[in-house]
């Protein structure tokens, strides 16, 4: 029939009747031009719609007058207070002062019936008793005006779903409700592609400073959509709990059980989809943590790779005739930072701590004395066989001789016996010899635990080792020593 459904076409249609009523209201602007109240009665439904997706239920007419004055820049009054009214006046038309819901009288040409559509754009909610304002939120119809003037989807679909589900539920209407449930599955599932999305732009993209910019303020809108919409996942699992419980009251009644039934089927599905929402908050959350901070660090270091001092700082000092304080401001940052080594004359009365300083312990000790305390026969024996072969490499170096330096010593090593010179033994044990300045090889200056009891034993010609200080450093890989020098003393030796 060609006027099916006549009766709610002409409903849908009525539903904009508030927007043309404010449009036959004229305002003046501070230019002296002329506009119509229609185009701030949307901005009135559209900013109560973007409170309810945040979850801010603290909006009354100060709220609104405050934004509508931001967003027209003042144009219309430098006064808030004409705002204020203003905001007064566009909310009594979608909220009559009668308390009645808005009535449009219309003729169902499909029955011959006189009819009337209501419908509720804005509700009270809460009030605040202290500043006497009342606070107010989009109804069913207020909703319905919003989404007929745009589809919303993307980011705010999960939202819109959220406010459709607390309808459903108020209005008993839980088959539809589980429809609902499924919606905001996909829902989460399309977020959650978004988000991987966004990680793969945010690596691959930021090239430039107003590019990590822009995906900062993305990844910020985002974390605070999925902080608003779990926000709402608390209040609805909070208003399905306390309908169970009521519902539980008359549970004898067979269509209240069946309700009871559909309650728990959606409480269940909401509670998974609410878990994998909860996935997302976190996975937004190190979006902004984690991946937006190492694009930040590859930027910058991407810059630190593309600056070139010769160009960017010293040809523009050189070539361009600066001011002295810009000349100072541009080549301070590279200067090092002054260091000045002062001290006040009043740390002498300071609380002073006096300590003994003694060497202790075997790791401040030099090793022969070590050994010669110890017990550690193994380690003694080693050692004695160690020092034994630098002295037959040395003894084989001079030959005849008497008198070479430890840098002489150290190339004969360096083409003959590389490995010593990589030991770290080697190098003690001529501190040793320069602390003592002179070691003998006889009976009465070796002790029975000795380590230089094996070099007396192998070579009883040598008397002494004597040791002396010799100008200039040798410098080894890992080591580093004072040259010396080395005299060596034949007459007899341990019989």
């Amino acid at each position: 029939m060609a006027l099916e459904n006549f009766s709610e076409r002409m409903s849908r249609i009525l539903l904009f009747a508030p927007l043309y009523r404010l449009r036959g209201r004229k305002l003046r602007r501070k230019d002296g031009t002329e506009t119509t109240a229609m185009e701030l009665g949307l901005m009135t439904l559209l900013f109560f719609f973007d409170r309810m997706l945040d979850g801010r239920k603290d909006t009354g007419i100060r709220e609104l007058a405050g934004f509508l004055q931001s967003e027209t820049n003042s144009r219309l009054s430098d006064s808030f207070a004409d705002y204020e009214k203003l905001a007064r006046d566009i909310v009594q038309v979608f909220r009559p002062t009668t308390g009645r819901r808005n009535a449009e009288p219309f003729l169902d040409w499909s029955s011959k019936q006189e009819r009337t559509a209501e419908f509720s754009y804005l509700k009270a909610d809460k009030a605040d008793v202290s500043s006497n304002a009342q606070y107010y939120v989009l109804d069913e119809q207020g909703l319905e005006l919003v989404f007929a003037t745009k589809e919303y989807f993307n980011e705010y679909q999960l939202s819109i779903n959220q406010l459709i589900l607390r309808k459903q539920l108020e209005k008993g209407q839980f088959t539809l409700a589980l429809r609902q449930v499924e919606e905001m599955r996909l829902d989460v599932e399309t977020l959650h592609s978004r988000i991987v999305r966004i990680r793969r732009e945010i690596h691959r993209s930021i090239v430039s400073e107003e590019t990590l910019k822009h995906y900062q303020k993305v990844v910020r809108d985002l974390n605070e959509r999925l902080k608003s919409e779990e926000n709402q996942f608390k209040e609805l699992k909070t208003f399905i709990v306390t309908t169970k419980r009521r519902i539980h009251d008359n549970i004898d009644q067979d269509p209240v059980r069946d309700a009871y039934d559909s309650i728990m089927t959606v409480e269940q599905r909401l509670d998974t989809v609410h878990g994998k929402h909860r996935r997302l908050l976190e996975l937004g959350i190190e979006l902004g943590t984690s991946a937006l901070a190492a694009a930040e660090e590859a930027l910058y270091f991407s810059g630190i790779d593309a600056f070139n001092f010769d160009s960017d700082v010293a040809n523009r000092f050189f070539a361009t005739p600066l001011p002295l304080d810009a000349a100072r401001q541009l080549i301070e940052p590279f200067l090092p930072v002054a260091h000045a080594a002062v001290w006040s004359p009043l740390d002498i009365f300071a609380p002073q701590r006096l300590e003994r300083f003694e060497r202790e312990g075997r790791e401040e000790a030099f090793p022969d004395e070590a050994l010669a305390e110890g017990d550690n026969a193994e380690a003694r024996t080693n050692l004695r066989r160690h020092y034994g072969r630098i002295v037959d490499d040395l003894l084989a170096f001079l030959g005849d001789g008497t008198t070479t330096t430890l840098e002489a010593f150290l190339s004969y090593e360096d083409e003959h016996c590389p490995d010593a010179l990589e030991e770290k033994q080697f190098y003690i044990f001529w501190m040793i010899l320069h602390r003592r300045q002179c070691v003998r090889f006889d009976e009465d200056h070796l002790s029975e635990d000795s380590p230089y009891r094996d070099i007396a034993h192998a070579h009883p010609e040598l008397a002494a080792l004597a040791i002396d200080f010799a100008p200039g450093v040798l410098e080894r890989p890992g080591f580093t020593i004072s040259n010396m020098t080395i005299e060596v003393t034949r007459t007899h030796g341990l019989s």
